[in-house]
């Protein structure tokens, strides 16, 4: 019995669900919804279910790292702290996006990242840092002196190659906290949490995280989305009431929980100075969720009122707002890479047209 739990996939459970509650629908089933009586079940006898325990949970949370707020009144004591550092600049927001795409050759991938940080000082002309880079799979040499292992070795590089997304995001994370830790301003506000996974599992990203709590500045990570986030970050800001927040846990425990066997990763989250929390709120409609220091708390949640956005369910800060509209308007991702490929192209035609997608020549 042991050995048969060690051997199931940890998706087969779902797989299975999803096997079992398949079922055939007409061609009208995505125009009216309403005829749908499975959402409706769903939704009632368990989704519904589950927000009410977890709402339970919420309420009876009492710790100085676990706890309901009004979100409406919390930090009012801050408030003019903030008014003051937005009015003259002292708040920088950093986003990034995807200038060139990770573009995969034969052993070699190409990507380049853009950093925006921008300020209420110059919010129409933000400071934007182009980086590139490129990787290299397995050494020229290996690849030719290994005629009989050839096949491992293009095994070895298809593992390497499925995590070229994370590697990507990994390294346009670490752009971020570099321009986080080098801009003159004391607070900064990053697109998304303060801690990833991505930088936490490699040592470079924990001496940057090392260094980032060294600065002495507050750092903000604003969570626009929570459809990927923790599950326990999703169950309870759905379980939300309008005009509230709820402290969730200390993020140093939640990591420590999720690599519970990794003795280094768990030493180094332990050293780490101060306590990050993370955070849901419901503004008015919509929840989101932030990351910060615990004894940024009352600072953080004033920004956040001070600043957000007036769009209706995207009540995020505008200073993120404007960083992300300026990295989009002013970025073409999908041109720049056609005209990295017509270089590749130049260099090498067959190649550059073997990792052109085919439905650009239809």
């Amino acid at each position: 019995m042991l050995d048969e739990k060690r051997n199931t996939q940890p998706d087969e459970g779902i797989f299975d669900s999803a096997l079992a509650n398949q079922r055939p629908v007409s061609e009208t089933f995505f125009i009216d919804f309403s005829a749908d009586q499975t959402i409706a079940q769903n939704l009632h006898q368990s989704d519904e279910a589950v927000q009410r325990r977890i709402r339970q949970f919420m309420e009876d949370a009492k710790s100085p790292t676990q706890f309901l707020f009004d979100f409406q009144t919390y930090g009012n004591d801050c408030d003019e702290e903030v008014r003051a550092d937005l009015s003259l600049g002292g708040i920088a927001a950093i986003d990034s996006t995807d200038v060139l795409p990770v573009t995969d050759l034969m052993n070699t991938s190409f990507y380049t990242v853009g950093v925006g940080c921008i300020t209420s000082q110059n919010r129409y002309a933000p400071e934007v840092v182009l980086t590139t880079t490129n990787t290299r799979y397995a050494r020229p040499d290996e690849i030719t002196a290994n005629d009989e292992n050839l096949w491992n070795l293009c095994d070895d590089l298809d593992n390497a190659r499925q995590t070229k997304g994370s590697w990507a995001t990994t390294f346009r994370e670490y752009q971020e906290r570099e321009i986080a830790i080098n801009c003159e301003q004391k607070t900064v506000l990053l697109d998304g949490p303060v801690f990833t996974q991505n930088l936490i599992t490699q040592h470079s990203g924990r001496e940057l995280y090392s260094e980032m709590m060294q600065t002495g500045k507050r750092f903000i990570g604003v969570i626009k989305d929570l459809g990927s986030s923790w599950a326990i970050s999703k169950w309870t800001a759905m379980s939300l009431e309008r005009g509230e927040g709820f402290v969730l846990c200390p993020i140093q425990e939640q990591y420590q929980r999720r690599f519970g066997d990794n003795r280094s990763i768990n030493n180094w989250i332990g050293s780490l100075s101060g306590q990050y929390v993370r955070v849901v709120y419901r503004p008015a409609e919509k929840a989101f969720a932030f990351e910060c220091a615990l004894a940024d708390l009352s600072y953080a949640v004033s920004f956040l009122r001070q600043d957000a956005s007036p769009t209706i369910n995207h009540e995020i800060p505008l200073l993120l707002e404007t960083v992300d509209w300026h990295l989009r308007g002013s970025n073409n991702s999908q041109a720049i890479k056609h005209s990295f490929i017509s270089e590749i192209q130049r260099n090498n035609y067959r190649m550059g047209v073997d990792i052109t997608n085919e439905g650009n020549y239809r």
